[in-house]
Parts: C-alpha cells; sequence; structure tokens
C-alpha cells in the first residue's frame, strides 16, 4: 500500500534520513521506532508532503505521491495524526469531525452557504460517521463537549477519529500513546485492532517499545536518519544492531 523508495532529507547540509526504503502491506499494522532523534517524524513529514525529500520517492496504492501537498496526499486517502493532539479547543467534538470530514466531500463553498437536499445529505453523513467513531473509539457522550475541555487522553482518540472521518484505507500514527495513562493506552490498542480487523492499514512511531511489540505485526527501525533493522516484533528485539542504538551494547 505505502512505498518509500530511497528517502533523503538534509537540514542545512545536515542529513537528517539517508536513503530510506520501506514497505507496508495493505492489513498490517507497522511500527517505526528508532531512539529521539533518528528521523521518525521527519520520515512521516516527508512521505504526507510537509517537507519536500531532497532525494527519492513515495508510493501510495500504486501511484506516486512525491512532491503533492499535504492535502492533496490527505485526498488520495494517506491520513495522518501528528504527536500533539490537533483539535479546534473551542469547537465540540463533533464539529471538529464534521470540520475533518467536509473537505474531502467536494463541495463548493457556494453550496455550504445555500443549503440544498445534497448538502443536507451529507451533513447528516457527516454527523452519522462522528457518532459512529465516537463509539468506536469508546468515547461516546462527548460529541456537545468542546475539545478544549476533553481529557489529554480523549483529545488523542478525537484525533484519531478525525484522521477516520473519510475512511481513509491507511493513517500514519504519531506516537498515539504518548502522555496517556496505562488505562487508556489499552483501549488506544484495543481501537486499533479493531480499525485494522476492519481493513484500515497503520504505520506507527511509538516510543512505548512494548505497545509496539504487542500492536504491530513489522517493525522498521531508524538511527541517525538510516534504517538499521526490519522484521517481526520478536527479531527486531534480539537484533543486536537495535540494541546497540538504544542501549550502547
Amino acid at each position: 500500500m505505502l512505498e518509500v523508495r530511497g528517502i533523503t532529507k538534509r537540514f542545512l547540509g545536515v542529513p537528517a534520513l539517508r536513503d530510506v526504503s520501506l514497505a507496508v502491506h495493505p492489513g498490517q499494522i507497522v511500527g517505526l521506532i528508532g531512539p529521539n532523534g533518528s528521523g521518525k517524524t521527519t520520515l512521516f513529514d516527508c512521505v504526507t508532503g510537509y517537507l519536500a525529500a531532497d532525494g527519492g520517492a513515495v508510493i501510495f496504492r500504486g501511484q506516486e505521491i512525491t512532491g503533492l501537498s499535504p492535502h492533496a496526499i490527505a485526498r488520495r486517502g494517506l491520513s495522518r495524526i501528528f504527536q500533539q493532539a490537533r483539535t479546534f479547543p473551542a469547537l465540540t467534538a463533533r464539529e471538529n469531525l464534521r470540520a475533518a470530514g467536509q473537505q474531502h466531500q467536494g463541495a463548493t463553498l457556494a453550496a455550504g452557504l445555500v443549503p440544498s437536499p445534497r448538502s443536507r445529505r451529507l451533513d447528516r453523513a457527516l454527523d452519522d460517521r462522528a457518532e459512529e467513531l465516537l463509539a468506536t473509539l469508546e468515547i461516546p457522550g462527548v460529541a456537545a463537549t468542546p475539545a478544549g475541555t476533553l481529557s489529554y487522553g480523549q483529545q488523542k482518540l478525537l484525533g484519531i477519529a478525525m484522521a477516520l472521518m473519510p475512511r481513509p484505507p491507511m493513517v500514519l500514527l504519531d506516537e498515539p500513546v504518548a502522555g496517556v495513562n496505562p488505562t487508556l493506552i489499552e483501549s488506544i490498542k484495543k481501537v486499533l485492532r479493531a480499525l485494522n480487523a476492519g481493513g484500515t492499514t497503520f504505520l506507527v512511531i511509538e516510543h512505548n517499545l512494548e505497545v509496539v511489540m504487542d500492536l504491530c505485526h513489522n517493525v522498521f527501525v531508524l538511527d541517525s536518519g538510516e534504517l538499521i533493522a526490519q522484521g517481526s516484533p520478536a527479531a527486531v528485539q534480539a537484533d543486536e544492531r537495535v540494541l546497540a542504538a538504544y542501549f550502547g551494547r
């Protein structure tokens, strides 16, 4: 579903990514791990159009998306959440989800200003999708609550729900359980497994290695901008190069 071919990125001449290649197949939950500063988020930024790579290519569902804008990539079905929860704090949870879904409806500004049978159908569909996701992510009852008053963990879940509003085939998650309490971590893992069973593919950056080893089918490891290992969670966990990167062995 996603193929990264030889991505290279430099900042003021200093390499942040060096010829990184990886592939994510449909139906997988894939982990992307590495020490702080290894280039994980930079790779996400290059894949999703927030940064222009200095070399390499990104292929999504058989089509090259290298150089496209973030919104164009999102419209092709590759969604993303960031490490810090990004919501509109003054809007309710439902309004946040509607905002996330409206950009994928293809409606014009005029259509939004002048209600029509079609626009009303689209509005109802957005509301139905929002309620469905709030139930799936196990945060029902917050639809009318301003996002800024939700707990941090609930805002994380709302961010995931916003990425899922247009039913993307693949979602990139940047540290979905960072700063979240252990009980909610288990809830997020349960939700991701259920969504994956329903057909959504995930690529996940995560520093919580217990979550990665428990959740992911395959794992890629970056260190100093280079891919140093890949394989099953068990294989990666036992790899001497990975142990050296994390623990200096």
